[in-house]
């Protein structure tokens, strides 16, 4: 419902509709559309938010944004009277600008970029607004408000009533049978742009957060300023649908529905193959234990604890094939107190006692700090009180869960150090590791090793390219 300030305002226009009224033509128009209801004004003021955005070469990233509350818009406009290239959003959000964040759907709107057409790229104000007003009329479509951005024009069909849309999640989208409101209003705004691309319209601005020029401000490419044109009637979005659903096509429709996913094909029950023998049982059983036995230096760990256990065991391991770690100590005490905390060897509440305990190993009679590791003590106290900490639809533990590759970095573990190693090891080795466990099994089975072409080389031995080779290969040539 329109506040009493606002009806005031349309009703002075209405009556100066063609006495260029100073309030709708200057840099107060989106008071037209951004406003707050009596009851909105009463129980929650700050809640719809608009942003304004200034863009030029002079801002970071190319654009500087602004968000403001709509009970503040009207103070906040006059400060942007004489701003170059200044936006404002069509719809209002909590915060910011991005559907995510999205309130309030306001208005339906074309940009029409007419100075990219043949027909309207030299065309007048009066021109522009009788050639819309007669593809409005011929698609029983109402008559819009229209401004002119300094370059090309808007047309905006401003809601009676704003239209509260949030965001609803995928598990909710599933269930539901009909578009949410959001997806309702996308494929609106593709029909009523696609009635319009004679006029330089654009059918892929499906955006709910897209910004149009701030009315009064100055379009920089051109130097003029940017001013409304005529106003008419608001409708409601529930009449709007209802005048576009005669355009919408199944073109609109699978443009902005989520696409359904294809039924699953019956998969044909696969025919069993006849029992095996005792002797073959027994081969395979065989054959089965040297493939566990061999995948044990191919450690895949199945959570975060067993991962951790098996790091600080490598490195343990790894003290131990260097021997001399000088220079690297505090790092493999930190690390390893990490993992140990991780999998709870070390708590905070003895933390002291069983860091001395480990650094004391690694560094022998040398001095060394606890303070070095009191961010890591932190970490633990957090962990042991919180366990797990949610952010988002993500949960994540304090204490640190690095990848291989950065561990191999820290310590400079070569390729012949992570032959043994359990689990601080390259994808490079994961998939040696892997070949070879493949190919002990096939051997177990019996199975010879298989030499390619590619490990032979016959092309070599016939004094011909690798490509002739092939090529005469494939044609039965050899």
């Amino acid at each position: 419902m329109k506040s009493n300030s606002l009806q005031s305002y349309r009703n002075i226009f209405v009556t100066q509709n063609n006495s260029n009224s100073q309030y709708f033509s200057n840099i107060l128009e989106p008071l037209n559309y951004h406003v707050q209801s009596e009851r909105e004004l009463k129980e929650y003021p700050k809640f719809a938010k608009v942003a304004i955005c200034l863009k030029g070469e002079q801002y970071k990233n190319g654009f500087a944004q602004r968000t403001v509350e709509v009970q503040n818009l009207k103070e906040v406009l006059k400060e942007y009277s004489n701003a170059e290239n200044c936006y404002i959003t069509s719809n209002q959000f909590v915060f910011g600008r991005s559907e995510a964040k999205l309130c309030n759907l306001v208005m339906l709107s074309c940009d029409l970029d007419t100075y990219k057409t043949e027909m309207y790229k030299n065309t007048t104000h009066e021109k522009l607004i009788k050639d819309v007003t007669a593809v409005c009329v011929e698609n029983n479509l109402p008559l819009p408000t229209i401004m002119y951005s300094g370059n090309g024009y808007y047309l905006k069909w401003i809601f009676s009533e704003k239209v509260k849309a949030f965001k609803v999640s995928k598990e909710s989208r599933a269930m539901l049978k009909a578009p949410t409101t959001v997806e309702s209003w996308k494929i609106a705004q593709r029909v009523i742009n696609k009635l319009f691309t004679e006029f330089g319209s654009d059918t892929k601005c499906l955006d709910v957060a897209r910004l149009l020029r701030l009315c009064g401000t100055i379009n920089l490419k051109t130097g003029n300023r940017a001013k409304l044109l005529k106003v008419n009637d608001n409708h409601s979005f529930d009449y709007m649908l209802k005048v576009l659903e005669q355009h919408t096509t199944q073109e609109d429709l699978d443009e902005v529905l989520p696409r359904q996913k294809k039924p699953k094909l019956k998969i044909a029950k696969e025919i069993k193959p006849p029992k095996k023998t005792k002797s073959e049982k027994l081969a395979l059983i065989q054959s089965n234990e040297i493939a566990k036995k061999e995948a044990n230096p191919n450690f895949v760990a199945k959570n975060t604890r067993t991962l951790a256990r098996a790091r600080y065991e490598d490195l343990l391991k790894l003290i131990e094939m260097r021997g001399d770690i000088v220079g690297e100590r505090m790092s493999f005490v930190f690390w390893i107190c990490n993992f140990m905390s991780v999998v709870e060897k070390m708590n905070y509440a003895e933390f002291e006692d069983q860091a001395k305990k480990v650094g004391d190993k690694i560094f022998k009679d040398a001095n060394w700090s606890l303070g070095d590791l009191s961010t890591l003590e932190n970490r633990l106290k957090e962990y042991n009180l919180k366990t797990v900490i949610k952010s988002g639809e993500k949960s994540y533990i304090p204490l640190y869960t690095p990848k291989n590759t950065t561990l191999i970095s820290i310590f400079n573990i070569t390729d012949d150090e992570q032959m043994q190693l359990k689990t601080i090891i390259s994808a490079d080795e994961t998939k040696r590791r892997d070949r070879e466990r493949k190919s002990t099994i096939r051997r177990n089975k019996g199975m010879k090793e298989q030499e390619g072409d590619k490990d032979t080389q016959p092309w070599l031995a016939l004094g011909i390219s690798r490509r002739t080779y092939y090529t005469r290969k494939k044609n039965g040539l050899l």
